[in-house]
């Protein structure tokens, strides 16, 4: 052979391994300890597939479980459904997962303005909801014991997705059937609202262009779609059960956000619960929080429980 031929053939050969080598890195270490079904695909948009990640129960408790999803986070314009792997999520869906539940990791398009928005992200983790109550049958889903938990951007998700109502956002008819009725919602770290200007002091949010991606113009041109997306302005006396985690250290989403989540559900007769550790950043990074990540994964762990447990196993 040729010299030439000789190192174009191990050139090749060198990047077809390197490329094997960045694959293997970016693919996730799925926990060994968990049942994991995963590559569900939910919902389709044009050529994009959502999908979500199963994790069935470790000892069957029910003839049809509790369910439990989590949204992810990442600024609505980043992230997967693998941030459930995170060391502040994982402990909470292990503990679920061997009190008997099914619990789900879902995706949804990525906010970008353009023309994704955070409406369409809400569709899309209510679509995943919906879906799994069309599907309960065949996941052994109890659609009467359904809650969702989600972190950050996933907090301020799954808190719209538990509170609002699906017509004001832009779900999938494909979808239509039952409705997923969330009983409760843990939220760590989220926002809880676009209006509230005391809930965006910190980070970039106190710049106004910080709207247009995820409402498609400033906040004065859309309010009334930021009222939609603004947990703290859709919750009721008769809304889910919620839980709201939060470090008062916290230099991306400040803990106002969950002070006035917290009051605003009290103010309106909604039941809450409201964890803030001290000394914790965003993600309750920290060296000595309190609670510690430990504590808070057993008391969320506890409310979905405490809320959704309450049927006799077989």
């Amino acid at each position: 052979m040729k010299p030439l031929l000789i190192f174009c053939a191990l050139l090749l050969a060198t990047q077809i391994v390197t490329a094997a080598g960045k694959a293997r890195e970016a693919a996730p270490r799925l926990p060994t300890d968990l049942k994991i079904v995963d590559n569900i695909v939910f919902k389709q948009i044009g050529e994009k597939q959502l999908e979500l990640m199963l994790f069935q129960p470790l000892v069957k408790k029910y003839e049809k479980a509790p369910l439990v999803v989590y949204i992810h986070g990442g600024g609505w314009g980043g992230g997967d459904r693998y941030k459930v792997l995170r060391q502040d999520v994982i402990g909470v869906i292990r503990s679920l997962s061997q009190a008997g539940f099914v619990c789900a990791s879902v995706e949804y398009r990525l906010v970008d303005g353009k023309p994704t928005l955070a409406a369409d992200a809400v569709a899309d983790c209510k679509d995943a909801l919906r879906f799994m109550v069309k599907h309960a049958q065949e996941y052994g889903i109890d659609t009467d014991r359904i809650g969702t938990f989600g972190s950050s951007a996933g907090g301020h998700l799954t808190l719209v997705t538990a509170l609002g109502k699906d017509s004001d956002y832009p779900c999938d008819p494909a979808m239509e059937g039952p409705p997923a009725k969330v009983r409760c919602v843990a939220a760590f770290y989220p926002l809880v609202s676009f209006v509230d200007a005391e809930c965006m002091k910190g980070g970039n949010f106190e710049r106004p262009q910080r709207m247009i991606p995820l409402l498609g113009g400033l906040l004065t041109e859309k309010r009334e779609l930021a009222l939609k997306l603004s947990p703290i302005e859709l919750l009721r006396a008769d809304s889910p059960a919620v839980l709201v985690a939060h470090g008062d250290d916290d230099k991306v989403l400040s803990v106002h956000n969950a002070i006035a989540l917290r009051d605003a559900a009290q103010a309106k007769g909604a039941s809450v619960e409201c964890i803030i550790s001290k000394g914790a950043g965003h993600g309750f990074s920290g060296d000595a929080i309190s609670p510690t990540i430990a504590e808070i994964d057993q008391q969320t762990t506890a409310f979905f429980l405490k809320h959704l447990a309450d049927a006799k196993a077989p």
